[in-house]
């Protein structure tokens, strides 16, 4: 069925540099697809460097003042 879609789209899609076959619709995908989690890994990474930074005590917020 998917393959199927993808094979009626990239018969109506023609590229300026030619044309365009299901093999190189469905590799496109899955490079955004990689990027996709990429980025979101990325993300959950600097999250989780905020987080362990947000818990360090500070140096400059004593408790006497």
């Amino acid at each position: 069925m998917m393959q199927n879609i993808f094979f009626t789209l990239s018969v109506l899609f023609q590229s300026a540099l030619g044309e365009v076959t299901d093999t190189d619709l469905i590799n496109s995908l899955k490079l955004m697809l990689f990027g996709m989690v990429g980025i979101l890994i990325v993300m959950i990474f600097i999250w989780i460097v905020i987080a362990v930074l947000n818990r360090l005590p500070s140096k400059d917020n004593k408790q006497g003042k």
